[in-house]
């Protein structure tokens, strides 16, 4: 399963949108690597999904592709709330091409995927988030809108979906009113946090992996997030989930997920040179 998490995050005085996740995929066995977010042919929006691979990945991949050869929408034109109306029809329309169902099954079982999707409206001159899900009292997927939290003063809007939710929620309120920003302000990287301090614990066996994150701009702009993991000394670089080959490259800048400074990508020779000093350090403790 998954825990994703999109929030706005205030700077000064600007917004951008946030979207994390971790990459565990579960098959009878853990795999660390799987793509969760996923950018869309348009520039303003961005999905993430958890649940059930096999009921996720059609639909968000036919999502990504009704937008790729629809002009207005790959566009912009269709601003992003009427992009989100379309992919509810789309989602429910793949649902009436399940067929040949087990001997007395009636209709296909419930898809176990939910998905957040978030963007920048031009229309309504601000970010969106909402959470699309299966309601089984209608059969069919539908929406919610996140709003803002009420009684703060600023603006704080999160959404999370997937496993340990009410958990990751307490902790993200925990460590809000630790630093005293509960009511007062935006987010900045407390869900981040949050994620990162889950997922290296190791008492939560539905996620796992290196965090993938990416960030949407006022500018109709997303920006992927490449991560040092499992920490800025051991030199590995993720992106998405999946830790870069030594002599592969990524356009800006690296995340240290401790100090959540953002440093220019390192060379190939100083990548290499760190990733084998690194892996004699790890040696070297072994031995001990």
């Amino acid at each position: 399963m998954t825990l994703c998490i999109a929030w706005l995050r205030s700077v000064g005085d600007a917004e951008e949108l946030l979207m994390a996740s971790d990459s565990r995929l579960r098959m009878g066995c853990a795999w660390d690597c799987g793509p969760k977010i996923m950018t869309l042919p348009r520039s303003d929006a961005a999905v993430c999904f958890a649940g059930h691979t096999y009921d996720a990945y059609p639909l968000m991949i036919q999502m990504a592709n009704a937008i790729a050869s629809f002009p207005p929408s790959r566009s912009r034109a269709m601003d992003v709330c009427d992009m989100k109306g379309h992919t509810i029809r789309v989602f429910n329309q793949m649902r009436t091409l399940i067929h040949d169902l087990p001997n007395g099954q009636d209709a296909p079982d419930p898809p176990d995927a939910y998905f957040l999707l978030a963007g920048y409206s031009w229309r309504k001159q601000r970010f969106c988030i909402w959470l699309l899900h299966y309601d089984k009292s209608i059969q069919k997927f539908t929406y919610r809108p996140t709003g803002t939290w009420q009684g703060v003063k600023g603006r704080k809007q999160i959404c999370l979906a997937g496993d340990y939710v009410d958990e990751a929620k307490t902790r993200i309120v925990d460590l809000l009113r630790a630093r005293r920003r509960l009511t007062v302000g935006g987010f900045d990287m407390e869900p981040f946090e949050i994620l990162r301090d889950m997922i290296r614990d190791g008492k939560h066996p539905h996620i796992g992996g290196p965090p993938q994150m990416l960030k949407m701009y006022r500018h109709m702009n997303v920006k992927p997030y490449a991560i040092y993991w499992p920490n800025r000394a051991s030199a590995m670089i993720s992106l998405f989930g999946r830790p870069l080959l030594d002599y592969e490259t990524t356009e800006g800048s690296v995340m240290d997920p401790d100090s959540l400074e953002m440093e220019p990508l390192p060379s190939y020779e100083v990548r290499r040179s760190a990733v084998q000093a690194a892996a004699l350090d790890d040696e070297t403790t072994r031995r001990e």
